[in-house]
């Protein structure tokens, strides 16, 4: 079953919905405002005494900043689960560890290995991260089969959850131009919650924030292949009370 790209298909399903879908694709935030909870990518470390960096007279670096937030990931690719702890450092005890909020973005690297499907529980957000190359065809809104089983799997962390707002937010990397990129992660970012619309039990009871930010607000390195296709994503995210 794929999802086409027509507006008329997203307004049916939505007056099949009932009367709380009103909202729906009305975002909660300005428009210029980030997705919640985004951090940019870590800077890569820089040694002051590298023969090929120059640093002007009386210039410092300025001190490392650690992120005070424990969160556990899990790749569902890979089915590895690592915890981090306050000091944004592996837990031992629990093996496959990334530190840094985008589970697995250090120094702007993409993960290697996997990563197609992300779950990340925050303090205070539950958010799925699915790669678009899984969800769709290469310049494509369209939903595959393969993407309806992944959705699934969101579908049912929502109906579990009960949130009363949900947020679905498409992006793209860097390689055409920024205008074309915010109208195909606008479309993908629709279709997804098209379909979550047939999986979550009780749509009616949720407002969604539907939106696409294009080149915005990436998560790797746009000047590498990994770094560009971890970029490539669909972020589906609701607030909890842990």
């Amino acid at each position: 079953m794929t999802y086409g790209l027509h507006r008329s298909c997203r307004v049916g399903a939505i007056a099949l919905s009932g009367a709380a879908v009103i909202a729906l694709g009305t975002p909660a935030m300005a428009e210029d405002d980030p997705p919640p909870g985004y951090v940019e990518p870590v800077p890569p470390e820089i040694d002051p005494e590298s023969a090929g960096l120059m640093l002007g007279d009386g210039a410092t670096l300025a001190d490392p900043r650690v992120l005070d937030i424990k969160f556990i990931t899990e790749d569902l690719a890979s089915g590895e689960t690592g915890e981090t702890g306050e000091t944004g450092e592996e837990d031992p005890t629990t093996g496959g560890g990334t530190g840094g909020e985008t589970g697995g973005a250090e120094d702007g690297q993409a993960p290697a290995g996997g990563g197609e499907q992300r779950e990340e529980r925050t303090g205070g957000t539950h958010k799925f991260t699915l790669q678009t190359d899984v969800l769709f065809a290469e310049g494509s809104a369209e939903l595959g089969d393969e993407a309806q089983t992944a959705l699934q799997d969101v579908a049912a962390a929502i109906d579990a959850s009960g949130p009363a707002e949900v947020n679905i937010f498409g992006f793209t990397d860097d390689q055409g131009s920024y205008e074309s990129g915010r109208v195909l992660s606008d479309e993908r970012a629709w279709n997804t919650q098209d379909a979550l619309l047939d999986l979550i039990e009780n749509p009616t009871e949720i407002q969604f924030n539907v939106r696409g930010y294009s080149e915005d607000y990436p998560l790797y390195d746009n000047t590498t292949e990994e770094g560009r296709q971890g970029n490539r994503r669909v972020e589906i995210s609701w607030p909890t009370e842990e």
